[in-house]
């Protein structure tokens, strides 16, 4: 009788195992790109939360979370087909659709854009037009705060192909660095990385201008096929992200330990921990304050109207940074929006308040 027992139980397990293994092979692998090289805490809604807490898997995804430098460089890899789905300005769908890469916006993530530029508290440029003649740094050449940059130059009469000068100076502290040596006159970058820069101690202030509100932000896009033929991997894809975005709102300092446990190399390996605690938490809301729905007239995650794609479009049109021969539509759908927000928000902000690492 035991051995029959236990050849019963080596049954069960081989059952079990074998339609574990099942499970695992029928996990849709999808390869997802970050335009940073920098996946800091505010990336948490779309890298470390989702996988750490198995939003993804649930909805029977494999995702590999991968970084490229630059907004360029994310639309290059979609348009090869080395990955499936890319978080990348929205500008960068404007111009890649002008250039014939068949590219769509299916989820909004921020509401405003991320970019914007900064000087030192203590410059002497006071607003975008005193940028006539200076140097512009940014983080790469490919970086999305190029065009949005050239396009506030731009927007004041300024020729950002002659009266300005970009030089990429990296992120982090060659970006401070180049500031503070006068090597740049502005930085022209992101929400996350000009927290951090405060977070090294450096006072900075934006040169700001009405047309910032007017941008929506990083969007998460896929090639036009993609969207067609895998809808159900897009939703599902951003169904975690939006539950990520969720949970991090109801505890912010649950999704920054969370990440510093899947990014190790994003916590500070020395210092006090409170500090460290307390600088993450100022990068973590620098993009999540952004991708609030709750504040919003469409609390909608992912909603991006085709009225603010057109005012997109027109802004970069007058700036002469894209024709404008394309239309809106072809920017982004918001076919997939209902069923993306199919999930019981109350649910994850208890699992949130409740979560114990």
């Amino acid at each position: 009788m035991k051995r029959i027992a236990a050849a019963l139980i080596g049954c069960v397990l081989m059952v079990w195992g074998a339609a574990g293994l099942a499970q695992d092979k029928a996990l849709k692998k999808v390869v997802f790109a970050v335009t940073t090289k920098d996946i800091s805490v505010g990336h948490s809604a779309h890298s470390s939360v989702p996988q750490a807490l198995g939003y993804w898997k649930e909805e029977a995804l494999d995702v590999t979370v991968a970084s490229v430098e630059g907004s360029a460089a994310g639309l290059q890899q979609l348009g090869s087909g080395n990955i499936q789905i890319v978080s990348l300005g929205p500008e960068e769908i404007l111009i890649g659709r002008e250039k014939g890469v068949k590219i769509k916006g299916f989820y909004v993530q921020a509401r405003e854009t991320i970019y914007r530029l900064v000087v030192p508290a203590d410059s002497p440029l006071q607003k975008v037009a005193d940028l006539r003649g200076k140097t512009i740094g940014v983080p790469a050449l490919a970086s999305g705060s190029v065009p949005v940059a050239k396009a506030l130059v731009a927007s004041v009469g300024i020729d950002p192909e002659k009266d300005v000068k970009f030089l990429a100076v990296g992120v982090g502290a060659p970006g401070r660095l180049a500031l503070q040596q006068k090597q740049v006159d502005a930085l022209a970058l992101w929400d996350t990385l000009q927290a951090s820069l405060e977070n090294s101690g450096m006072q900075v202030r934006r040169l700001d201008l009405p047309m910032l509100q007017e941008m929506i932000g990083q969007t998460l896009a896929a090639r036009d096929d993609y969207v067609t033929e895998n809808a159900a991997v897009l939703v599902g894809f951003a169904r975690g992200v939006a539950k990520a975005t969720t949970f991090g709102l109801a505890n912010p300092e649950a999704a920054v330990r969370i990440h510093w446990k899947m990014y190790p190399e994003t916590k500070p390996q020395t210092g006090d921990e409170a500090k460290a605690l307390k600088d993450a938490m100022n990068v973590f809301n620098a993009r999540f304050t952004l991708q609030r729905v709750d504040n919003r007239p469409d609390p909608r995650f992912g909603i991006g109207t085709l009225a603010q794609w057109d005012k997109l479009k027109s802004i970069f049109k007058d700036q002469k940074i894209i024709e404008g021969s394309v239309p809106a539509a072809d920017f982004y759908t918001s076919a997939l929006l209902e069923q993306i927000n199919r999930f019981d928000r109350a649910a994850i902000v208890k699992q949130a308040r409740e979560y114990k690492p």
